[in-house]
């Protein structure tokens, strides 16, 4: 027996055979004139060392050896099928497994319709969203442990690639009776003597240094009184009345009741990006960067149809 010879037209032409049970219709569905076919099956027979079909010149029948090869062989060519399949949709983008880092503020940044889109148009391609800080993607992404990443203000070694998706404002953040809240475009110089909450300095530190570089730009420096891991956190404290914040404009749509207002600043732009492994050639990452471009939008502008 030499089940290395088997071929998978060897296959399909004996499962055309057991169909039709007739070896010209069955070389014709095979597309194949049928010599050859016939030359197949008697190849088949012998590699297995086993009569598969009686010929008559009335009929053709399967043997035993030939109905329980059948049951087995139907499994086989599905299996080689799928494995196709598979493959091919892998080196297309479209299967496989994607990590996603991204940060709290990314769902309001249309990573909803991100996830709706490539559920609609690779349905195969499963996608695992991982919450964490720019600098946790960017050591993440270096590991290997996530495949793209959204980072905001980020610090981006030569190991990663990126592209800026857009510049997003940064915006003060008050209770929602706070005086300051009526002065828009709002002067830094207003929140002088608050306690300030900032989004800590670890998770993203281009992020600290910009505000507090807003806040000398603007003549003082910050008392820091707070340091939280989530925006969220930062913007629910603010609207508990525990100080005030300087936050990415996006976070205006979060519904929690605090005030956001536009800042005097001509340096309250911030960055966003996505970022990826230089060395990932995982087609899927690729793939899903025009994605990206198309889903993920900045908050100044229609939220209904994003660039």
């Amino acid at each position: 027996m030499r089940h290395d010879s088997i071929e998978l037209r060897h296959i399909r032409y004996f499962l055309a055979l057991a169909e039709e049970l007739n070896f010209g219709r069955a070389a014709a569905k095979c597309h194949v004139s049928q010599p050859p076919f016939s030359v197949a099956i008697q190849q088949l027979e012998a590699y297995l060392d086993a009569e598969l079909v009686r010929r008559s010149s009335r009929q053709v029948e399967l043997t035993p050896a030939g109905q329980a090869f059948r049951e087995k062989a139907v499994r086989l060519l599905a299996q080689a099928t799928d494995a196709y399949d598979v493959a091919h949709g892998v080196a297309q983008g479209r299967q496989g497994v994607l990590r996603i880092g991204f940060h709290a503020s990314m769902v309001f940044r249309g990573l909803d319709r991100l996830t709706r889109r490539l559920a609609e148009q690779a349905p195969l391609l499963t996608v695992e969203l991982r919450e964490m800080s720019s600098q946790n993607q960017v050591d993440a992404l270096i590991a290997g442990q996530i495949d793209l990443g959204f980072g905001h203000s980020a610090l981006v070694p030569s190991q990663l690639s990126f592209v800026t998706l857009f510049h997003e404002p940064l915006v003060a953040c008050l209770p929602m009776n706070h005086p300051a809240a009526e002065h828009a475009p709002l002067d830094l110089r207003r929140l002088e003597h608050e306690a300030f909450i900032l989004f800590q300095r670890a998770g993203s530190p281009a992020y600290f240094d910009r505000i507090i570089a807003l806040c000398v730009d603007a003549g003082f420096t910050p008392h820091v009184r707070h340091q939280v891991s989530q925006w969220l956190t930062v913007v629910s404290m603010v609207a508990k009345g525990m100080g005030v914040a300087i936050v990415p404009q996006c976070l205006g749509t979060s519904g929690i009741g605090a005030r956001f207002v536009d800042l005097a600043s001509d340096m309250s732009a911030s960055p966003v990006q996505c970022m990826w492994l230089t060395a990932n050639d995982k087609p899927a990452v690729h793939g899903l960067l025009e994605h990206v471009k198309q889903c993920i939008y900045s908050p100044t502008v229609d939220t209904d149809t994003p660039p």
